[in-house]
């Protein structure tokens, strides 16, 4: 048997790793000397302290491998381990092609890719005018107490526009409601008046294609600051009179 300071140099780990572990119960000496309380261990313990040195190469964390120690399915772990590296290499991947991408153009910094949160929202489509369309479909939702505290928005290629609602209201033949489901998506912001929304989306696009990302679904346009009569009653921070003060999102779903 070896003294703790001999294992240590022994197994190529420090004595204090060696006392950590013992006292969280992960890997325990041989023996401990009831006088002295010496650790000592075993040349033979060598293949379990390689065991957990090699999990902890993996950044597994300290109760995954104290489960495994107690008979968990190494297999399983080591295969939810690969899954979740698989998924942080595909982070690790996107930065990189976000960082190229910026050096070429430093506008595309303001790409983002996040989560976005399941909502209900109603929905028109439209055919001329925009702004009288949006009227339209902002009282009907105000009419009926069913506003939500979140931005309006449109799905430009279907020329479709959505309010956000609170809870259920009676269809037309004009209006519907729609469940707009959770999604990752690739995002930018566009300050300004609306004729610079379509330059933004073209570089949006460019970025996601340029980050090796998928589409995987149709780009939304959300207004989170835009100009509305006073009689629709909306918030004040969202309404703002000059164009040049309009706060627009497109939001692309990614795979």
């Amino acid at each position: 048997m070896f003294q703790i300071g001999r294992f240590a140099r022994l197994a190529g780990v420090s004595a204090k790793q060696l006392r950590a572990y013992d006292e969280i119960g992960l890997f325990r000496p041989v023996w401990v000397d009831p006088s002295s309380a010496y650790r000592y261990y075993s040349p033979a313990q060598l293949p379990e302290l390689r065991r957990i040195l090699g999990l902890r190469q993996l950044d597994m964390p300290i109760d995954e491998i104290m489960r495994l120690a107690a008979g968990g399915d190494l297999a399983e772990a080591l295969q939810r381990r690969r899954a979740e590296l698989e998924a942080e290499r595909r982070r690790v991947e996107e930065r990189l092609a976000a960082l190229d991408i910026s050096v070429a153009d430093d506008a595309a910094v303001d790409v983002v890719v996040r989560p976005v949160a399941a909502d209900t929202v109603a929905v028109m489509t439209v055919g001329e005018g925009v702004g009288r369309a949006f009227h339209e479909l902002e009282s009907y939702v105000r009419d009926r107490g069913r506003r939500a505290h979140r931005p309006p928005g449109a799905f430009p290629e279907a020329r479709e526009i959505f309010v956000p609602i609170t809870g259920p209201i009676d269809e037309t033949d004009r209006i519907a409601v729609r469940r707009l489901p959770a999604c990752r998506v690739a995002s930018v912001i566009h300050r300004g008046d609306y004729g610079g929304v379509a330059p933004a989306r073209q570089r949006l696009l460019q970025w996601v294609a340029a980050a090796g990302l998928t589409p995987d679904g149709a780009m939304r346009t959300l207004y989170l600051q835009f100009g509305a009569e006073p009689d629709l009653q909306l918030p004040p921070g969202w309404v703002v009179e000059r164009d040049a003060d309009f706060v627009t999102e497109l939001q692309l779903p990614v795979g």
